[in-house]
């Protein structure tokens, strides 16, 4: 069950680490079911490790646990109405910004990243969690699900385990993603590129021409508030994260095959997934023996504007 997490943890006296602010974007009694209802971003002190954990929860204490790791394209909470949603199915969101995005502190391996957030899910003492693991945050969320007996359930969206190319991806886009994995440097200059084309002509447009799908796209131009928080949280990243990010896209050795054949989780991409993409995710998911299935839309965005889908598919699977 979930349990409110505002003041998770005691720092330092000398951290500078203020109060942590109270959530009210789960009282949904007292401000009607549809109205805007804001998410509020807090921030964990782990004392055992001495860092940070950024995050966002929505749903009153007592619902089950529906833990979110966000990809590197996309480091933002689920759109408000998906929320409500799923608190009404009996989930409380609780969106966690990994290491180096937000106020949430680096790291350098895997492995550190999986102790940093175990043991938030320790310290927060959730139970019998369905863990949601997007894009990048795939090989973490795998190993954290497999070690955590907090994480009952867990939901790869879109791992990326099996991209065989680029596909119909912008080659502008392309040189960038391979400079970014060989070096510091590069991932440097590829957020520098990235942030100069963001401000020359505007994040939307980079998020658009990502893909090119066309339901990716209308989402895109409903949440326009979200899209700007997340695209701030990307311009503010370290070269070294950035990196780190996208080297989450190289084969996984551990990925055998059979590697996942028992593992109690579903592996999900959107509808609209280029054909190339969706065959390879379909084989490798077969060769790794875990279930699949397809959402009705999307692409890039496929979890936030299917939330129906997705929340009646984790009832069902967990």
């Amino acid at each position: 069950m979930a349990k409110s997490i505002t003041r998770l943890g005691k720092p330092p006296e000398d951290s500078g680490f203020g109060a942590a602010v109270d959530p009210y974007a789960n009282q949904l009694d007292k401000v009607g079911r549809r109205k805007r209802i804001l998410r509020v971003w807090q921030t964990a002190y782990l004392g055992g490790l001495g860092k940070h954990v950024q995050f966002m929860q929505f749903g009153q204490p007592g619902l089950r646990p529906l833990i979110w790791l966000h990809s590197v394209d996309y480091p933002m909470a689920p759109p408000w109405g998906l929320c409500v949603d799923a608190a009404d199915m009996g989930f409380s969101v609780v969106s966690v910004r990994r290491p180096g995005f937000g106020e949430t502190s680096p790291v350098s391996t895997i492995a550190e990243e999986v102790r940093l957030l175990s043991d938030f899910l320790e310290e927060a003492e959730f139970e019998n969690a369905v863990l949601i693991a997007e894009g990048t945050a795939r090989r973490a969320g795998l190993r954290l699900a497999q070690a955590s007996e907090r994480i009952a359930f867990t939901l790869l969206a879109r791992p990326a385990y099996a991209a065989p190319s680029f596909g119909s991806i912008e080659p502008w886009i392309r040189d960038l993603l391979i400079q970014t994995v060989q070096t510091d440097a590069g991932a440097r200059l590829a957020l520098t590129a990235i942030s100069h084309f963001g401000r020359r002509s505007g994040h939307l447009s980079l998020y658009e021409n990502f893909l090119k799908v066309e339901s990716d796209t209308q989402f895109i131009h409903s949440q326009t508030r979200d899209l700007a928080e997340a695209w701030a949280c990307v311009c503010a990243l370290k070269p070294e994260t950035f990196r780190r990010e996208l080297r989450n896209l190289e084969p996984d050795p551990s990925l055998t095959p059979g590697a996942l054949a028992g593992f109690p989780g579903i592996a999900v991409i959107g509808a609209d997934t280029q054909a190339e993409w969706r065959t390879s995710f379909e084989a490798k998911s077969a060769e790794l023996e875990i279930a699949t299935a397809i959402l009705p839309s999307g692409s890039l965005f496929a979890l936030y504007q299917n939330a129906g889908a997705l929340l009646q598919l984790i009832e069902d699977c967990a």
